[in-house]
């Protein structure tokens, strides 16, 4: 009964997508993550594993990051259902598992179903499970984290490594599905089960004894460490080779990292939902902590996990189903020293200690947002609250609580009294209230946050007295199941606190999209950093809200239809890129340099009207709907294409090339003097192998230069090359570790060239150029993880069989 309130519960929270085919598309689902997702099980369906991007970022891995979910085992339902289907339904699948794993968590701590179910509940619907229901990464991962407390608490108590195994297992699968904060979190939670204890029999441990405990915890994270590296390693090297050459490989400034900490007057968000108006002003979007959307838990966890804390009662039980008090109790340091160490890591700026943090514990340099690690805090109230319960429960069989009873009573009648304080003043405090500017756009509006002030003392108040009932009739089953329906329908006071789109109107092409589809061949485009600034206004007539998005053509949903872009969205995107990138957008303006011709781009999405330069062409503007005068309204900032009227090819020959020092390069390359068709810069002297020339497979009449296209895919990309001369083939795709070229079938070094882009040495003649990528990392991850694999399989069937013989011998 209690896993189907869990499932019904999930589903019907989510209601409103079963009318009409919708896309949840809230915050950076839309951009972020729906797109790579898109891409890469289109790939796989059609045989082209997505070891690389060719759409993003002028080329960049994609595998390789763990947000892509490539790997995550969960996400098979793509090949099962439609893809907006299975992608609503991935989301919804981790609201329920949430939910379950929590109360099996619970359940092995002997709680009771009803106090499981609360647990269950809290983590399930609260407001941290609707807010990463937007950042994928974390939802997907954060869903383990039970499951492997679970675990690791029965490793620490049963000899053998089997446990230590089966954590690694879910460790790997939180690992896969791309929140490596969460993982990393998840780290330091076990080492705070290792060093205080797990059940109060532990506290009576004195001395040598104590600290074998600790030394055999010790030795079983070092288990599962091992194995969970074993594990993931497919997933694991490619990921902390990306890293290294990643804009987080060489850490990110103080003040980056610490952008959306928790700041401590947002307490009150975990009781009004969006008190302060975060996401009805833009300004604040980045100066307050605005990962998550809403905190709402309500008022039942804070009450019943300080019942579980505060709440002691020493008494002999009477058999040992009720035993498990005196040993629960006992985690009450641990789930303190949880909620402690979450606070004090999510403040992050407001912690005047998270700079020695920053500074020292390792890949914290390479971490943004703090706030991220209060899922821990989250996680261990929702626990608690369970344990509360069932103290509560206890309590009320073993004492009268005369004194307890009365001051339930008084509660519930001073949350009753304020309701009625409320409802009865209202005029007279909204009236208070605004003449003091508690009012947007210093606040949320007035009116919702006196409504749901309302709200949280009306479930304060019918809470309190239930408690009251419930410890009257020694909590029975109607008592309990009254208690688990008002706080679902007070936790679905977050339900419909979330974004969505018509499936048709996400993936319909804009006019913009199909002019650039008429265009058949290798060419690259950009959207300007003014245009996807999501900060600036845009004029569009006849248009809906998602319009605001997709018009503003953002490179990552160019991927949907297969465009090559310079740029992208990623959190872990290579450093070189984003050096030239931010270089190129840091210039007065486009007609600055040539950077336009280095990375071969030929069609421009811009805001700010490129006619006075020469090199570029109107060929759309988004005008429908708009009135005045075209000439003024091109002036404005409304979405134009342009086509770049002599655009450089993606590859190239060139005679000429410099070799310079790599910081001296950027300087050299948005000089307007510098030219990529004549010149390329090197970073080492070229040298030239000796290469035969093969007969042109393909006739492009008597051109004594030329480069043709032949096919490309995800991982490969080949070319026909003619040169009259030793010259340098140069490419404007991303340089990275694991490209292999081959010139007529033999392996030819890759040059960095223009910065970040690939290049080639070439003799006279007629060629066959291959790029392949073959990054080591991945294979060298794949081999440990499936040799790794083997070997457990191998030893788990040998361990079954002697456990049959020994089973057989004793019979």
């Amino acid at each position: 009964m209690a896993v189907l309130t869990l499932l019904f519960s999930s589903i019907l929270f989510f209601y409103d997508l079963f009318g009409e085919r919708y896309l949840l598309t809230e915050r950076d689902l839309a951009p972020y993550f729906i797109p790579p997702r898109f891409f890469w099980v289109e790939s796989l369906k059609q045989l082209d594993f997505p070891l690389w991007n060719p759409y993003q970022f002028s080329g960049a891995p994609f595998f390789a990051n763990p947000q892509n979910g490539v790997l995550y085992p969960l996400n098979g339902l793509f090949f099962l259902l439609p893809f907006d289907i299975a992608f609503n339904s991935i989301i919804l699948l981790h609201f329920f598992l949430a939910g379950l794993f929590t109360y099996l968590f619970m359940r092995d701590l002997k709680v009771s179903s009803t106090g499981s179910l609360v647990s269950g509940l809290v983590w399930m619907l609260g407001g941290y499970f609707l807010s990463v229901h937007s950042l994928l990464n974390i939802l997907l991962s954060v869903v383990w984290t039970p499951l492997i407390l679970l675990f690791f608490r029965r490793a620490l108590i049963r000899p053998g490594i089997r446990n230590e195994v089966i954590t690694a297992i879910f460790t790997t699968l939180s690992f896969l599905g791309g929140g490596i904060e969460v993982v990393y979190g998840n780290f330091f939670v076990l080492l705070f089960m290792i060093f205080l204890p797990v059940t109060s029999d532990q506290w009576a441990e004195e001395g040598q004894r104590r600290w074998k405990r600790i030394a055999f915890g010790i030795r079983s994270l070092l288990i599962l460490s091992i194995a969970f590296i074993v594990f993931s390693a497919i997933q694991l090297l490619p990921f902390l080779e990306l890293w290294l050459h990643s804009i987080r490989g060489e850490g990110i400034s103080y003040h980056e990292a610490t952008v959306w900490s928790f700041t401590p007057k947002d307490i009150l968000l975990f009781f009004l939902p969006d008190a302060y108006g975060y996401f009805l002003d833009m300004k604040k979007y980045w100066i307050t902590q605005c990962w998550l959307k809403t905190m709402y838990t309500g008022g039942l966890p804070f009450i019943l996990s300080l019942i579980f804390f505060f709440i002691h009662y020493p008494g002999s039980f009477p058999n040992e189903k009720e035993g498990w008090v005196r040993k629960i109790s006992g985690n009450r340091p641990f789930f303190l020293a949880l909620m402690i160490f979450s606070l004090f890591l999510s403040l992050g700026k407001y912690n005047p200690l998270y700079p020695f943090v920053f500074k020292y514990v390792p890949f914290f340099n390479g971490i943004r947002y703090p706030v991220k690690f209060l899922y821990i805090f989250i996680l261990a109230l929702a626990v608690t609250a369970g344990l509360g319960f069932e103290s509560l429960r206890q309590f009320s069989k073993e004492r009268e609580g005369k004194t307890f009873k009365h001051l339930l009573m008084g509660f519930s009648l001073i949350s009753g009294c304020t309701l009625l304080f409320l409802v009865l003043g209202h005029g007279q405090i909204e009236h208070f209230l605004k003449a003091r500017e508690i009012d947007f756009p210093q606040f949320n509006h007035l009116s919702a946050n006196l409504f749901h002030t309302k709200r949280i003392f009306f479930y304060l108040t019918l809470f309190f007295l239930l408690f009251r009932v419930g410890f009257e009739v020694r909590w029975k089953g109607w008592a309990k199941v009254s208690l688990i329906i008002f706080l679902i329908a007070d936790l679905f006071g977050n339900m419909g606190f979330y974004g969505k789109e018509k499936t048709d109107d996400y993936f319909r092409k804009t006019k913009i999209v199909e002019a650039i589809s008429l265009e058949k061949g290798p060419f690259r485009i950009f959207s300007t950093s003014k245009t996807i600034n999501l900060d600036t206004p845009i004029l569009l007539g006849n248009a809906v809200p998602f319009d605001l998005i997709k018009e503003k053509h953002l490179p990552s949903l160019n991927m949907i239809y297969h465009f090559h872009d310079i740029w992208g969205i990623d959190v872990v995107r290579l450093k070189k890129n984003d050096d030239l990138y931010r270089k190129f957008i840091n210039l007065p303006s486009i007609s600055s340099s040539h950077l336009v011709d280095v990375y071969g781009v030929k069609y421009v999405i811009s805001v700010t009207s490129l006619e006075e330069d020469p090199r570029f062409e109107l060929i759309y503007a988004r005008l429908e709907g708009l009135e005045g005068e075209r000439e003024e309204l091109l002036r404005k900032e409304t979405i134009k294409l342009y086509r770049v009227k002599k655009p450089s090819p993606k590859a190239q020959i060139v005679k000429d090339f410099k070799v310079m020092d790599p910081k001296e390069i950027l300087p050299e390359m948005v000089d307007k003097d510098f030219q990529s068709g004549r010149k390329v810069l090197l970073e080492e002297v070229p040298q030239w192998n000796h290469q035969n020339s093969t007969p042109d497979s393909l006739t492009i009449g008597d051109e004594k230069k030329f480069v043709k296209f032949i096919s490309e895919t995800n991982n490969r990309l080949s070319l026909q090359v003619r040169t009259d001369e030793k010259s340098i083939l140069v490419l404007s795709d991303t340089h990275y570790p694991g490209w292999k070229a081959f010139v007529d079938g033999r392996e030819e070094k890759i040059l960095r060239a223009n910065y970040h882009f690939r290049a080639i040495t070439l003799n006279n003649g007629s060629h066959r150029v291959d790029f392949m990528f073959d990054p080591i990392s991945f294979k060298l991850g794949a081999g440990i993880t499936l040799v790794g694999g083997a070997l457990l399989l191998i030893g788990w069937v040998i361990l079954r069989r002697n456990l049959w013989k020994i089973k057989g011998a004793q019979r």
